[in-house]
């Protein structure tokens, strides 16, 4: 019995290498002698570049050469001694030319360094989705978890909420702390942030580094310790930092999520997620910070056919949770260089946390979309091969059960039959850069392949939309367009680029028709990225036969929105196959002069500068002949048009890759001049306000100064009023009068009661003698007349000097009056005269 094939290739080009990653089961060989188990797997790294031309002139059909390419087998131990355990996704890292990412079944990331070791992962990230401790899990086994085990892995029994597993991962934007990130997709849909995830050797830009410093003051630590302290107090010294091998104790990157929040109505579509697919297009910086900002498009797969497109717009943010991550070095020591890093990954919500790794803001998704793809099963009599693999995903479908209860089959047996890929804009890059003007050139494709079955290309005209109305928020106002974003979005446009029937049927073979559609399956496809000839996808059908698609353009996608809208059709792609059966052109209702009118704008497009090349390249001329102009779709036009591309590769592209390398550093370099220039510009503009704040209080002060001036003004005007109505003092003569005019006054008052006592007695005596006089007529008066005439006359001489008194007083009275107001207007007058001294004195202390 031998084993069957199971290959999966992931090539990664770039200045140095180009790398092939492989799983495989060998065939023909005896299990007993190379692998115990069946489930055991083996995973190997094959150097293409490095490989060495065999015997000399040994060549073989169609001119193609024959290399001897080492093999490095990754990671033997883990992967033989681990029987059951499934290879669930591998890929390699974006930001570093150096490292793949491997995830298995047992809910780990491991991160392989190429050029160092392959035989232990430098990072080994374990993810924990459960809120309280779970069982470890070292082996998966081909039977079924008992029912003890599983009720308590997922909380059947005990009545918590079940664990997921987690069966796809993509990588974050590379714009702040996106460079370090992780998206993490679940069985159960729900998709994670993990970071941050830096692998050793990893290059980061000064540029970015520097916003991470400004930005983050509570990552300056984790910061420090990967990067090194130079790199945080200088960043700018470098065009580049390369990230150290290093180890943080008691933190490790923490989960944050789920980021899609799902509604009652998309929980019951999305039951078991197999893939998840990202692009990102960095929409142009702004005039203040400098910064590009992210839209990422988003793509979950689902094992029933159902495709769900998210929007994520917002920053990264770094989490880490209170888990002491497990290192091993060479020497052996504490203090030496960790060459392997285990972590335990815990959850964290997002949006909260506390402590050096606080979660200030976690980008969202939002669900956009949900596309429909028609789940076909491979056919079990089309070919041997794909028989039994498919008869042996059916068969351990029901058995092959891992400890927390997820079907590792179905979702194994998904992705073989159906993959998913995705690009933005036209060069089959996964990260586009646009600026104002551009975004609408930024439209995603997801490309659909099933096996044995068609593929689809699913274009999203939203994404476009998205980054241009960013691009413009982001602008200044005067460039800024509308605001708001339209009522509606526009639908995906689901178009079928291959159908193996219908393939069949055009095929020139006269073979049986079973045969002929088993020949024209895919069974195979990847994305191509070349910048000559533009992105798209290269499917590989069973007979051997490559076919190349690529984005729609402009007006193929205008066409295809119209003739969409014009048939009212949902956005099933089952209905769009039918159409696609009973017609022998790619696209529904296109004619053959309307294909070939977008083949001839879309070559002249892509290579116009080719076909009228510059005066300092020599291009070889075309074939004696050969017709002008040269159509494209001619023999002769495909001819020259691959002499041309043949030409420029020999003589320029082996300089491409530098000329891109320099072009970045510059580009890099510009950037981070643009950065200093406007800190000082920020720097300026916070002069300028301390400037303003100055002049507000010297005004502020000025003010208060003329409000005292005329303060002191209105006092010295009340003084002037008051100097003549204040009393002066009195002289001594004015003294020595007063005392006299005391004593006159003592004098009066003296005579004044003689006067009264006089008065009365004559008043007493007077009415005596009248009562004598009535009592008897006669009556001999006492006193003699002669005397009383005498008393009369000292009376009368009495009431004049009285009066004489009198006037003398009130002469007195008048002096006195006049000499103590000449007196008071004396010493108001000295009064003054001092006052206004003592007030120069104290203005003049004052101003000193």
């Amino acid at each position: 019995m031998t084993d069957a094939i199971t290959i999966a290739l992931s090539c990664k080009s770039s200045q140095d290498n180009c790398i092939h990653i492989c799983t495989e089961i060998v065939p023909g060989v005896n299990t007993a002698r190379s692998l115990q188990d069946s489930s055991v797997i083996a995973m190997a790294v094959v150097d293409l570049h490095g490989g060495q031309p065999t015997a000399a002139g040994a060549r073989c059909g169609h001119g193609t050469r024959v290399k001897s390419c080492r093999l490095h087998q990754v990671d033997p131990v883990l992967f033989g001694s681990r029987p059951g355990l499934v290879l669930y996704q591998v890929a390699w890292h974006p930001h570093s030319e150096e490292h793949f990412v491997v995830l298995t079944s047992d809910n780990r990331l491991r991160l392989y360094h190429v050029t160092h070791t392959l035989a232990v992962a430098e990072q080994t990230l374990h993810i924990v989705l459960a809120t309280k401790a779970l069982p470890q899990r070292y082996g998966l086994g081909l039977t079924a978890a008992s029912p003890g085990t599983l009720g308590a892995a997922t909380g059947g029994t005990t009545g918590d909420a079940p664990t997921s597993d987690i069966v796809a991962f993509a990588f974050g934007p590379a714009v702040g702390w996106g460079l370090f990130s992780f998206l993490l997709l679940a069985t159960d849909g729900s998709v994670y942030s993990l970071g941050p995830v830096a692998p050793f050797g990893m290059r980061c830009p000064s540029s970015l580094l520097e916003r991470l410093v400004g930005e983050k003051a509570a990552a300056l630590e984790w910061l420090r310790i990967v990067f090194g302290a130079d790199a945080v107090g200088n960043p700018a010294a470098k065009n580049r930092w390369p990230v150290l091998p290093h180890v943080v104790e008691g933190a490790s990157p923490a989960v944050v999520g789920p980021l899609n929040q799902r509604t009652s109505h998309e929980t019951p579509l999305m039951t078991q997620a197999m893939s998840i697919n990202v692009a990102h297009i960095l929409t142009s910086a702004t005039a203040d910070s400098g910064a590009l900002s992210s839209l990422s498009t988003v793509i979950v797969g689902s094992v029933q056919g159902l495709l769900f497109a998210y929007a994520i717009v917002g920053p990264w943010e770094p989490a880490w949770c209170e888990s002491a991550p497990q290192y091993m070095s060479v020497t052996g020591t504490a203090s030496a260089t960790p060459s392997a890093v285990r972590y335990k990954c815990t959850m964290r919500p997002a949006g909260k946390g506390t402590g050096p790794g606080t979660i200030a803001a976690t980008p969202f998704m939002v669900l956009l979309d949900i596309v429909e793809v028609p789940c076909t099963l491979p056919r079990h009599g089309t070919d041997d091969k794909l028989g039994a693999i498919a008869l042996e995903d059916e068969e351990d479908e029901d058995v092959f059960m891992d400890g927390y209860g997820a079907s590792v089959s179905a979702v194994a047996a998904a992705r073989r039959s159906m993959s998913i890929q995705i690009q933005a804009g036209v060069t089959g890059s996964a990260v586009v850069v646009v600026g104002a003007g551009t975004a609408a050139r930024a439209a995603v494709t997801v490309w659909v392949c099933q096996t044995s079955s068609a593929c689809w290309r699913i274009t999203l005209p939203w994404s476009g939309i998205l980054a241009q109305w960013l691009t413009d928020a982001a602008g200044p106002p005067q460039v800024r367009g509308n605001d708001a974003l339209p009522a509606q979005l526009p639908a995906p446009v689901v178009t079928c680029v291959y159908d193996a029937t219908t393939a069949s049927k055009g095929s020139p073979t006269q073979v049986l028709p079973d045969a002929a559609a088993d020949s024209t399956a895919a069974v195979g496809s990847c994305l191509l990225q070349n910048p000559m000839l533009g992105g798209g996808l290269l499917v590989l059908s069973l007979a051997g036969v490559l076919h190349y698609f690529q984005p729609a353009g402009a007006a193929s996608l205008i066409m295809e929105q119209e003739q969409q809208m014009a048939t009212a059709s949902p956005r099933s792609p089952q209905q769009q196959a039918s159409m696609l059966g009973n017609t022998s052109s790619l696209t529904p209702g296109a004619s053959p002069e309307q294909r070939k009118a977008q083949v001839e704008a879309h070559i002249g497009l892509m290579y116009g500068n080719l076909m009228v090349p510059p005066p300092d390249r020599n291009l070889p001329a075309p074939c004696s002949g050969s017709p002008k102009p040269l159509p494209v779709a001619s023999s002769e036009g495909l001819v020259y048009l691959i002499d041309c591309i043949t030409a420029l590769r020999g003589k320029h592209m082996a300089f491409l890759h530098g000329a891109a390398v320099d072009l970045q550093s510059r580009a890099d370099a510009l950037h981070a001049e643009a950065g200093k220039h406007a800190a000082a510009v920020v720097d300026l503009v916070a002069m300028a306000a301390a400037l303003e704040a100055r002049q507000e209080i010297l005004e502020t002060r000025l003010s208060r100064i003329k409000l005292l001036h005329g303060n002191l003004v209105e006092r010295a005007g009340m003084l002037a009023s008051l100097h003549w109505t204040m009393p002066r003092a009195m002289s001594l003569a004015e003294i020595a009068a007063t005392e006299e005019l005391s004593g006159m006054e003592m004098r009066v008052k003296s005579l004044q009661r003689q006067w009264d006592i006089s008065s009365v007695r004559a008043r007493c005596l007077c009415e005596e003698r009248h009562s004598r006089c009535g009592l008897a007529s006669v009556r001999v008066t006492s006193i003699p007349e002669a005397q009383l005439e005498k008393v009369q006359d000292a009376v009368m001489g009495q009431s004049s000097g009285l009066a004489a008194v009198r006037s003398g007083l009130t002469n007195l009275e008048r002096l006195a009056a006049a000499a103590a107001a000449d007196r008071a207007a004396e010493r108001l007058q000295k009064g003054l005269s001092g006052v206004g001294r003592a007030d120069k004195q104290s203005d003049m202390s004052q101003l000193v």
